[in-house]
């Protein structure tokens, strides 16, 4: 037998490798950095506002959808019975100007109210932060293509309980409704009870009547303080 037999062989020494120590270090860096970023990006997505957003999202003020008309002629005025002092919610002022949209009806055209028009709506289902604090009137107008137009004015005038009403909307000028041309007439701040004291049509820019006048109920009731009202060009 050799005498190199009985001798133990010794492991080869590991060297100590600075690449790959320092390619771990880069690895691990870059996943803390991941990891820290997507909790920034996650809780930026439940806070936007929070001060560590540097884009935060911008506040959109509501377009106003509705204003007062012209001041009704010196004869109507003086026959419109005085406003008293009275627990009843009376009517609520609108904008001061009528928003701009661009027309897309035809000069000339007639409307009606569309079939199953007026319907009340429970009103929270557009403001469900306003609960039971308006009454208004909203709706669209339809082509004879039934495509929705925009820009034409509509009018509601009469009497709401003891306040006199004159107030004008333009459709496509109300947004809260989602996609088409709606317009909306807000008529109170509370739901108030009428019949047939209020009457609505379409006018054209010299507030001459270019629809068939149409008068409706309100109900006191919160589920009904939206009232719906749709024209229909006719042929």
């Amino acid at each position: 037998m050799d005498e190199f037999d009985f001798l133990e062989e010794k492991a080869p020494r590991k060297r100590f490798r600075l690449g790959a120590a320092l390619m771990n270090l880069i690895t691990l860096g870059i996943v803390t950095a991941t990891l820290a970023a997507g909790g920034l990006f996650t809780y930026i997505f439940y806070d936007p506002f929070s001060a560590y957003n540097p884009f935060p999202p911008v506040a959109v003020t509501e377009e106003p959808t509705a204003t007062d008309a012209a001041p009704l002629p010196t004869e109507e005025a003086e026959a419109s019975p005085t406003a008293t002092a009275t627990s009843t919610p009376t009517a609520v002022p609108s904008a001061t100007t009528i928003p701009s949209v661009t027309p897309t009806y035809v000069p000339g055209s007639r409307y009606g109210i569309q079939n199953g028009s007026p319907a009340a709506l429970d009103g929270s289902v557009f403001y469900p932060n306003r609960g039971c604090n308006f009454m208004a009137v909203a709706g669209q107008a339809f082509g004879l293509n039934d495509a929705p137009i925009a820009g034409l004015s509509v009018q509601v005038t009469g009497t709401l309980g003891s306040a006199t009403v004159n107030k004008i909307g333009v459709t496509g000028a109300a947004t809260a409704y989602g996609n088409g041309s709606y317009y909306e007439i807000e008529l109170a701040n509370a739901p108030i009870a009428s019949d047939d004291t209020l009457s609505i049509g379409l006018v054209d820019g010299e507030g001459k009547s270019i629809s068939t006048p149409l008068t409706f109920d309100t109900n006191a009731s919160c589920s009904q303080n939206l009232i719906l009202i749709n024209f229909k060009a006719q042929p």
